[in-house]
């Protein structure tokens, strides 16, 4: 899936390299999406289940809150590596215009978004987030931290 960095939700899409930022299915498969420092959120239900390519435009456009809805009963919710809070830089202005100072961490002369904490205001239930942060850990592709490349994630439908 290619990201629009918006809210878009693609239903069982049968063909490769479609364009949204999220895909919702129940039929049998492999789906990917990819991330460099943005949120790969994965909702897991009992009939359906969601993966989600989420960053400040996304979040800011209620993706992963969109998919949540579209996945009846019991879910789990899972946040794999992201840029965090220690290093997301954020410019305030910015920040200001999307969202709210809460979700600003100040430091010096910087100011930094803290995305799980957007995250977990919008979902407001048990979200299990991966400790990692792809701009810290060299092992992550991450085009803040200049490396190149992306972080793929696999859901599987059988």
């Amino acid at each position: 899936m290619t990201q629009i960095h918006g809210n878009t939700i693609l239903i069982n899409p049968k063909k490769d390299k479609m364009s949204g930022d999220g895909i919702l299915a129940s039929d049998t498969g492999s789906y990917w999406v990819k991330t460099a420092d943005c949120m790969c959120v994965a909702i897991v239900g009992r009939g359906s289940s969601g993966i989600v390519h989420a960053g400040w435009k996304g979040l800011n456009a209620g993706v992963v809150s969109k998919m949540a809805s579209m996945i009846y009963g019991e879910k789990e919710i899972f946040v794999f590596p992201f840029a965090n809070v220690c290093c997301y830089e954020f410019g305030k202005d910015l920040a200001k215009e999307h969202f709210i100072e809460k979700e600003l961490l100040k430091q010096g002369a910087k100011n930094y978004l803290d995305m799980k904490k957007i995250l977990q205001k919008q979902i407001q239930q048990n979200i299990h987030f991966h400790d990692e942060c792809t701009i810290c850990n060299k092992r992550f592709a991450s085009k803040r931290a200049g490396r190149k490349g992306f972080n793929w994630v696999e859901m599987k439908i059988s």
